[in-house]
């Protein structure tokens, strides 16, 4: 059985709340799909360093129940309706539910790792989660603001990218190896490449395929990569009306397209996949490292 059906099977199994309208919550976020790539990043770290992959398993769960607990709290704090081409949670079950069931999510997942865990991996599991609230508020104290790069890359490092390094760093510490801080820290290269290729989507992407409407960070007031590298031939009056809702936010994402904001936003998340290549390099060769490389290369080339 490959380890992306391990995940799914083993994602299901370990939802078990008593309580019927909190399993049905969380079955119909987890069963919504999703690319899997944290959990993925575990296993195959966990391999890389000569372990046994199905041994972390619990630990990708656990690391994948984090991240399906901030798209809960993520649609609700955001307003959101749809996820993954279906209605949101919190539009089917309603805010509280989804934001319980999420607080849920996160009980479990640290339940999961203090049962097939470590004191040092329970560490760096809840730094992660400690860095993804902070950045979710950093980006909302933003929301209407022309921000730096610096603080850009602090909101996503936060948001996104920890749990990448979280996911990679456990299943290194799965192992049993002393490089897990190499790991992690490709992690967090390969998570800040996936949020700037994020942020490139929401303004070329196909709405059919990224399961939700394009346009939606500046709808909300949300200065991301796409429109930083192209800030300096834009008009920054008419950036800061529109980030305040004072302007048509499709004729800024249009502009940003045409000066190609997106593609120095894919251009950068290159760079950071580059670095980390590199880390992948200093480690043997082996099936697993083909797998992380690959899954590098979808990062940077996927459409969703």
């Amino acid at each position: 059985m490959k380890l992306l059906e391990l995940i799914e099977k083993r994602l299901l199994e370990e939802l078990t709340p008593e309580v019927r309208l909190v399993l049905e919550t969380g079955r119909y976020i987890v069963e919504s799909g999703g690319k899997r790539l944290r959990p993925l990043l575990t296993l195959l770290s966990c391999g890389l360093c000569g372990g046994n992959p199905e041994e972390a398993l619990p630990l990708a769960v656990g690391v994948e129940y984090v991240h399906v607990a901030s798209l809960l709290h993520d649609d609700v704090v955001d307003g959101a309706e749809e996820r993954r081409g279906r209605k949101s949670a919190n539009l089917v079950f309603g805010n509280g539910v989804a934001v319980l069931t999420g607080d849920y999510m996160y009980a479990k997942a640290l339940h999961l790792f203090t049962e097939y865990g470590n004191a040092e991996m329970i560490r760096l599991l809840s730094w992660a989660v400690m860095q993804m609230a902070q950045g979710q508020v950093l980006e909302l104290s933003k929301v209407g603001e022309i921000i730096t790069e610096e603080e850009y890359f602090k909101i996503i490092d936060g948001k996104t990218a920890v749990l990448f390094a979280a996911a990679a760093g456990v299943g290194a510490m799965r192992a049993g190896s002393s490089r897990w801080a190499e790991l992690k820290e490709a992690g967090l290269k390969i998570g800040r490449a996936f949020q700037l290729v994020d942020d490139a989507l929401d303004y070329e992407g196909d709405p059919r395929r990224l399961g939700k409407p394009v346009g939606n960070d500046l709808k909300e007031g949300k200065c991301t990569y796409p429109l930083l590298a192209v800030l300096n031939r834009l008009d920054e009056e008419e950036v800061k009306q529109t980030l305040m809702g004072r302007r048509d936010p499709e004729e800024l994402r249009k502009k940003v397209l045409e000066l190609g904001g997106t593609r120095l936003a894919k251009e950068k998340a290159r760079e950071e996949l580059e670095e980390a290549r590199k880390i992948l390099s200093g480690f043997p060769d082996s099936a697993y490292r083909e797998e992380l490389l690959k899954l590098i290369d979808f990062v940077v080339e996927r459409t969703k």
